[in-house]
């Protein structure tokens, strides 16, 4: 029982530390698995893995403060920006001491951070590999007299601790432990970047008379702070161009609607067989979901299924991380820079980020960045598209990167394009999703963390994004992107020798293949397929669903938080009943 309740507690802690850790930064789950000074200079290693185990460390390194608590500090007592590792950064060659330049709200620059409110610090360096190392952090001055006429509760409830089946010890000392995770908490956010991040957007934030919708976030509005430092540190507000609104349409195009069976070509059963498939694998799994199937821009069925972990019935508007399908997403905003001319899909990343090296191997082109071979690795890596320099940090290793070479899932493209789009368009990462698609789209105040797996979405909303790939690149009356730029969306065979051809990637979008229950397994034959053989999508580690039958014009969303159990049994079942509802 001891064992247990320690556990209980252990996994307690854990869970408050991953709720506080940083975006942008490692945390609980995200660890980097680079190898150590040690392992990555072994004799036994060839030189060259060796140059990439090195490499692969340096970008791993974090900075960290001298002094515990000073994230939020008082003007004139400037914090001290260190690595943490020290020995091991000089052992991997990074001799050289890092130069701070402190930036405030306005982008003035000082020689120390030397009144109240936000302030950014430019850190700057050289890399092992004889590039420019920079790294930005946000910091937060604070007034010289703090007023105490407002004093917040900062006190964190846990409705579900301890819970029904917590170990009678855990009961006893229940009072303990929320103290105790009440006071790691309150320290964790007082010390740390996030919590600079927090109070600087709020001191600077207006009031809008509502709940403050994403884009209007503390974390957004430092992104567009670090965006506009680095515009301005680097020279390049001269060279932003930005995206244009879409176009307006002649004739509008399908829209997600009501209407009848018989204008979707469905049975006219079709709603009920779907349904009750749904509705058993829910009651089958407890693991409820929301799904919408479309066809010919008719629904045919939007319905929620389950109850979440409170007991209550979920509803359509549901909400959940579509994980990979993000991809797609972001494919999709790539994509109106690329009709309108402002990248192109072979570009190397050295024709945006201003210290890549021009016409060199090691560094991949946009292309390779969508699929899968940059050369680059990871998921959700350095901090995806919320880390400010996260180009700096893949830059910091482009020597030893080999793009071409072969295919290697990653994410890491993905985050990187993104980056570019900021620099070119000059909008910060989180606020080109909204502006350029979400807002004309009508879509919700949707989420997104990163630009490979951090999007969350409704079934509906992904239904409105499904549509728009099944129209080519518009939505009712808007003109998104020219049909023949949404055609160099689309997968084509890879041409790198550990595929030869055989693996097909598009800008965020696969191939999806659906067997007919008599199929041999692993089929590719069109004839076993359920659907038509252009039928496109994403996959999802969360088990949500995108797939578009163009042939068929079809569409098929499904959002849930975790695949759940015996998906591999139920998720046939549910595409083989909506197989068999269409009609020819």
């Amino acid at each position: 029982m001891k064992h247990t309740a320690r556990l209980a507690c252990v996994s307690l802690l854990l869970s408050i530390l991953f709720l506080v850790a940083l975006p942008g930064h490692r945390c609980l789950g995200q660890i980097n698995e680079a190898p150590s000074h040690t392992e990555a200079t072994n004799p036994d290693v060839p030189p060259a893995e060796r140059r990439r185990q090195e490499r692969r460390e340096f970008q791993s390194q974090e900075l960290m403060l001298a002094k515990s608590g000073s994230w939020f500090f008082k003007p004139g007592e400037t914090p001290r920006i260190l690595w943490r590792d020290a020995e091991t950064v000089r052992l991997l060659g990074c001799k050289q001491p890092l130069r701070v330049r402190w930036f405030d709200a306005t982008l003035r620059e000082a020689e120390s951070p030397d009144a109240p409110g936000r302030w950014l610090a430019w850190i700057e360096g050289i890399a092992p590999n004889g590039t420019p190392l920079r790294r930005s952090l946000t910091f937060y001055g604070l007034p010289k007299q703090i007023t105490g006429s407002f004093s917040p509760d900062l006190t964190v409830a846990f409705p579900n601790f301890p819970g029904p089946k917590a170990p009678t010890v855990v009961v006893e000392h229940e009072a303990e432990i929320i103290r105790l995770a009440n006071d790691i908490v309150v320290k964790a956010v007082l010390d740390s970047e996030k919590g600079a991040i927090l109070v600087a957007g709020i001191t600077e934030a207006k009031p809008q008379g509502r709940p403050a919708r994403y884009v209007e976030s503390a974390a957004v509005m430092n992104d567009d702070c670090h965006l506009a430092l680095k515009l301005k540190v680097q020279g390049l507000q001269d060279n932003v161009r930005r995206l244009r609104p879409p176009r307006r349409r002649d004739q509008p195009a399908t829209m997600l609607h009501q209407g009848t069976a018989a204008e979707a070509g469905v049975m006219p059963d079709a709603k009920a067989r779907i349904n009750a498939v749904c509705r058993a694998w829910a009651e089958d799994t407890a693991e409820p979901f929301v799904t919408l199937v479309a066809r010919r821009g008719v629904i045919i069925t939007h319905e929620a299924f389950g109850c979440d972990a409170s007991g209550q019935p979920i509803d359509r508007d549901y909400r959940c991380s579509v994980a990979s399908i993000t991809k797609t997403v972001t494919g999709i905003l790539f994509s109106l820079f690329l009709d309108q001319g402002l990248i192109e899909l072979d570009d190397s990343l050295a024709t945006v980020f201003p210290d890549y090296p021009k016409n060199d191997p090691h560094v991949p082109t946009f292309r390779q960045c969508f699929n899968h071979t940059s050369g680059l690795a990871g998921l959700g890596e350095f901090g995806g598209m919320r880390n400010p320099q996260l180009e700096n940090i893949v830059l910091n290793g482009i020597d030893v990167n080999q793009p071409g070479v072969k295919y290697a899932y990653s994410g890491l493209g993905f985050e990187l394009a993104v980056k570019a789009m900021e620099i070119v368009a000059g909008q910060s990462a989180v606020r080109l999703y909204d502006e350029h698609l979400f807002r004309p789209l009508e879509l919700g105040d949707v989420p997104i963390g990163n630009a490979s797996s951090a999007g969350e979405f409704s079934a509906i909303e992904l239904g409105i994004l499904a549509q728009w790939v099944l129209n080519r690149g518009s939505y009712g009356p808007l003109e998104f992107i020219r049909p023949a730029t949404f055609e160099r969306l689309m997968p084509e065979p890879l041409r790198v020798a550990d595929r030869g051809g055989w693996e097909r990637e598009g800008i965020g979008i696969h191939f999806m293949r659906h067997l007919k229950h008599d199929a041999p397994r692993g089929s590719q034959r069109d004839e076993d397929q359920l659907f038509g053989p252009r039928t496109i999508g994403h996959g999802s580690f969360s088990g949500c669903v995108l797939v578009i039958d163009p042939d068929a014009q079809l569409i098929i969303t499904q959002v849930r938080k975790r695949s759940g159990p015996r998906s591999g049994e139920w998720s046939p079942k549910f595409f083989r009943t909506i197989a068999a509802v269409m009609k020819k």
